[in-house]
């Protein structure tokens, strides 16, 4: 929850948003070191997936990270921010596949994908969640 609180105070919530969170500590402190908008994919495609994991893999290499140690210093969340119920689905399956081929090979895990709707949010790893935040106005224009 403490994560989603710092994420919301530094961020929007408008369907369509992606957000990446990179979290020090996480086993510890857990504290919120940066927090990148990512662009929404153009296509759910074999080829939008392709163009989502090469920008995963350089948005990797360009956050501050530091050198992993005895214990695990730092881990990536992706937030989604949509309509709809909690749940997988086809945009959620399209970002694990994404990560999964980013090959990033960082210092950092990517851990977690958090589902931010209406209804609240939801890690849909994990299945922690609550009432708040919870998506905020109408989609975000381009531009």
């Amino acid at each position: 929850q403490l994560l989603m609180d710092d994420l919301a105070r530094g961020t929007s919530l408008h369907d369509g948003d992606v957000w990446l969170a990179l979290v020090l500590d996480p086993a510890t402190r857990q504290r919120l070191r940066e927090i990148r908008r990512l662009p929404a994919p153009d296509h759910l495609d074999d080829e939008g997936r392709r163009a989502m994991s090469d920008l995963l893999y350089d948005t990797m290499h360009s956050l501050p990270i530091p050198p992993r140690g005895e214990h695990l210093r730092a881990v990536v969340v992706t937030v989604l921010v949509r309509p709809g119920f909690n749940v997988w689905g086809r945009l959620e399956k399209f970002w694990a596949m994404a990560w999964r081929y980013s090959n990033h090979n960082t210092d950092a895990l990517d851990t977690d994908i958090i589902v931010v709707t209406e209804h609240g949010w939801a890690s849909l790893r994990s299945y922690d969640g609550g009432e708040a935040p919870r998506l905020t106005g109408e989609p975000r224009l381009a531009g």
